[in-house]
């Protein structure tokens, strides 16, 4: 067998187990942001702790695998194969982690952006609608002191 073919097809094959992994993550990430901010009645509680700590006990249960997989079962010209891609792997979440960091924070800064301007045409709106209000009693005022003048 090609060298080159077994190298590509385990690259290929734990590519789609990282994959399947970080879409794992997501739901749980999910599950966990959902549970944070969304307020359901109707929600069992016990069957979404128990759905949590199954898709957990499956992320680890999925590490192993990829661990032992990568340690025992490649190749030996492939090298540290498990010690490096985890090491990258370490450094991109870190990276990753900032980027959405970031994406959050300008998310948050937008939503507070709306909500100020929000404020300021209530505000403006507010102040507009009693300058009418004062103006409309000044001029009724006058109306009412040049009629008794007339008088």
């Amino acid at each position: 067998m090609d060298e080159t073919q077994v190298k590509v097809d385990i690259v290929k094959n734990l590519t789609e187990f990282f994959r399947l992994q970080e879409q794992l993550a997501a739901h749980i990430r999910a599950e966990e942001e959902k549970s944070k901010t969304v307020y359901d009645p109707d929600q069992n509680h016990m069957e979404a702790a128990l759905k949590r700590v199954m898709a957990q006990q499956q992320m680890a249960e999925l590490e192993v695998t990829i661990r032992e997989t990568m340690v025992y079962q490649s190749p030996p010209e492939m090298g540290a194969l498990y010690s490096s891609v985890f090491e990258m792997r370490e450094v991109i979440q870190e990276e990753q982690e900032q980027a959405r960091l970031a994406q959050e924070a300008k998310e948050r800064y937008k939503l507070w952006l709306r909500r100020e301007r929000q404020r300021n045409l209530q505000a403006k709106s507010a102040y507009l609608i009693g300058t009418a209000i004062f103006l409309l009693y000044v001029w009724m005022w006058f109306l009412l002191l040049n009629r008794w003048e007339r008088k």
